[in-house]
């Protein structure tokens, strides 16, 4: 230990500039072009830079802005307290009203601060749960049929302190009446309430895969909610980022997207002459977030931006967002499910960094099953402990200022803010869904994305990249589709009233609802006639992980139908560690994630041990050999290998790990069939090959 006692001070080494930066790392990549090793791209288009500097921050002339005011791109608060951060949101995902309520009150009194209730397709359709097929009853959300359902299922909520948020599909105006009828019997205040009961008719009719040909009765609905809301705090418009992202969308198309559902219900008011203030502050956006944490940031940061811009295009003075982040869907995985766990841990620090003004996110086993009690409480422990012991609930907009962050926000709102243009310019996002723009461009994108975690470019935990393909796969809740179905139509038979004349206006949906009314009669009658509807192309929810899911589902099968065994691979490593290890490695994680057991040996000293090992390795079950060594001793290993195990093995498929391009032609002379490297797509490969050795 040095007893030096001078004190070191920074200003006695010199600044290094960017340029003497640069200069020192393309030396250090030796020839390589600076763009391609150090610059990454992104899905959106996006240039990330190896390093930012107070040139790239003064580079963006933002003006001086403060937390709390406009264009609130730092955030609605100027400070928030501790006491209360952002409302612990999370979603319970059960069909009964029962089921649903003592999950929830269960999960209110263990830190759970507001109630985000999706509702099933039955419902959000408007129909009574014995009007459609048992698979709509209680799915995705709780039935609702009658008031008495609702309350059931808010039983004991203290409705005038906690937020409610129930997500009601293209229409509020049924669920939004129920939802007051209720606070009424209470004897509530409505000016008491948080929350809201919102509509978001775009995502509901991708969803459906069919736009009205007349949409003038959904927006008339919309406006009526509006109109009975303005005097209260509730909200009865939504704008939903995750329909695009669950499909695969990039962040710009998320923002683009949904700035343009959003402007669409906001240009829909104004024509029903309502003030845009008050129609912008009925609108309740919701975005998903990932695990590219700064991108979500940065997401989240310019949709308050631009929110604001459209708002005051319209005249308001008001373009204040609420936002609610939900975790994304698209990378989570039913293969090793606890490392969702971190992925959600990403998510919820990306959605609080972002200045998310609510937060739901999701279990751990939400991808394949209903979650229960456990899963629960570790998600939402996951946003306690963020705002408890890690302190994130107290500072306002702590990503603002990072050069990084503020670039990305930049890049992130120019490039929203071109497509959004676009989708206006088509006639907006109505007529640009009819025309299918906006479909086939999260078509294209999550294509892309799909074949990014195919070729392992974008890298899923326990799926394409450390798979452990011997675990036991977690069991799915059993389906209770049926069981629910049942039990709602009982209720709902027994509970029904007497068909219901028109109701003019919300005051008599509200006194329907008293008198005993159903939410098919309710919405019938309010709105004659059935809608004729255009079909246009749906929008589908994916998941990253699912093509290499059903490679590892076939594996299973396979060793189901072998004694338990999975399909073997066998490495026949040739010479010390420093000449295979490499390409043995590279092996084992190109072929786990098919859902291969891979085993090899230590290197062997000659061909003849080599040829030995890999006779017993496929006499003990091994379908395939793959050769791990160096490019320089391949012309004097493989020549020699191959054909005296295919002499004694000539059934076995014999694989060459590394593409010498000048030694494949002598290669496939000597018996080698395959050849795995970086450019090769994994789950291609691997799905070729279990088609090939009868195992798919």
């Amino acid at each position: 230990m040095s007893t030096n006692n001078t004190t070191i001070n920074l200003d006695d080494f010199p600044a290094t500039t960017y340029e003497e930066w640069r200069a020192a790392a393309e030396d250090s990549l030796k020839g390589a072009p600076f763009e391609k090793k150090l610059i990454t791209r992104t899905h959106e288009g996006i240039d990330l830079q190896p390093i930012y500097n107070q040139a790239d921050l003064d580079a963006l002339k933002i003006p001086e802005n403060w937390p709390g005011l406009a264009p609130f791109l730092r955030g609605l608060a100027p400070a928030k307290q501790k006491a209360k951060p952002w409302l612990l949101s999370q979603e319970i995902p059960y069909g009964l009203p029962a089921e649903f309520n003592d999950a929830l009150l269960s999960d209110l009194g263990r830190g759970q601060t507001a109630v985000s209730m999706r509702v099933d397709a039955a419902t959000r359709k408007g129909l009574d749960s014995d009007q459609v097929s048992p698979e709509l009853v209680g799915n995705g959300g709780v039935c609702i049929s009658l008031l008495s359902d609702l309350e059931r299922a808010l039983d004991e909520v203290i409705l005038d302190a906690v937020p409610v948020f129930v997500w009601a599909g293209a229409s509020a105006f049924p669920l939004l009446s129920a939802y007051v009828a209720m606070v009424e019997k209470k004897g509530l205040e409505l000016s008491s309430l948080q929350g809201g009961v919102v509509a978001d008719p775009i995502s509901e009719w991708v969803a459906a895969g069919a736009v009205p040909s007349d949409t003038a009765p959904v927006y008339d609905e919309m406006a009526e909610t509006v109109r009975w809301a303005e005097k209260t705090g509730l909200r009865t418009i939504a704008a939903q980022g995750s329909c695009w992202a669950d499909a695969g969308a990039h962040g710009v198309e998320e923002l683009a997207f949904t700035l343009a559902s959003a402007t669409e219900s906001l240009r829909e008011m104004v024509k029903r002459d309502i003030c845009p203030c008050v129609a912008a502050s009925k609108v309740l956006f919701e975005f998903s977030v990932g695990t590219e944490i700064f991108a979500n940031i940065a997401k989240l940061r310019a949709a308050r931006l631009l929110w604001w811009k459209i708002v005051d295009a319209f005249g308001g003075k008001n373009g204040a967002m609420f936002l609610h982040a939900r975790s994304a869907s698209f990378n989570k995985s039913s293969l090793d499910p606890h490392t969702n766990m971190l992925r959600a841990t990403a998510e919820a620090f990306a959605a609080v960094m972002g200045g998310a003004d609510s937060l739901h996110v999701a279990p751990f086993d939400a991808a394949f099953r209903t979650p229960d009690e456990f899963s629960r409480r570790i998600a939402r422990n996951v946003q306690i402990i963020l705002s408890e012991e890690c302190g994130f609930a107290d500072p306002a907009d702590a990503a603002g200022g990072s050069w990084y962050i503020e670039s990305y926000t930049k890049q992130m709102a120019e490039k929203a803010w071109a497509l959004f243009q676009e989708i206006e310019a088509a006639g907006g996002i109505a007529e640009a869904l009819k025309k299918g723009v906006v479909q086939s461009a999260v078509a294209a994108t999550a294509a892309k994305r799909m074949d990014a975690v195919a070729t392992r470019r974008d890298s899923l935990i326990g799926i394409n990249l450390f798979p452990n393909v011997k675990e036991v796969p977690l069991a799915g809740s059993p389906d209770t589709g049926a069981e629910i179905y049942e039990a709602r139509v009982r209720e709902v038979q027994f509970g029904r009233t007497d068909e219901v004349g028109q109701i003019a206006d919300f005051a008599s949906a509200v006194v329907a609802w008293k008198s005993g009314a159903s939410i098919s009669e309710v919405s019938k009658a309010h709105r004659a006639g059935v809608e004729k509807t255009q079909a246009v192309a749906p929008l589908v929810a994916v998941r990253a992980a699912s093509a290499y899911e059903g490679l590892r589902a076939n594996a299973y099968a396979y060793a189901q139908a072998n004694g338990g065994e999975l399909p073997k691979i066998w490495l026949a490593n040739f010479g010390p560690p420093k000449q295979c290890k490499a390409r043995a490695d590279f092996s084992t994680g190109f072929f786990t994630p098919g859902g291969f057991d891979v085993v090899g040996g230590a290197g062997a000293k000659s061909v003849e041990e080599a040829v030995s090992a890999a006779v017993a390795a496929v006499d003990a079950g091994a379908k395939v050999v793959v050769i791990c060594s160096s490019d320089d001793t391949y012309p004097e290993i493989v020549p020699a290998f191959v054909p005296a195990l295919l002499a004694q093995k000539p059934g076995v498929r014999v694989i060459l790990a590394g593409y010498p391009a000048e030694q494949v032609e002598a290669h496939k002379a000597a018996g080698v069939q395959d050849f795995i490297h970086l450019r090769v797509n994994c789950y291609d490969f691997n799905r070729q090959l279990q088609t090939a050795l009868a195992i798919a």
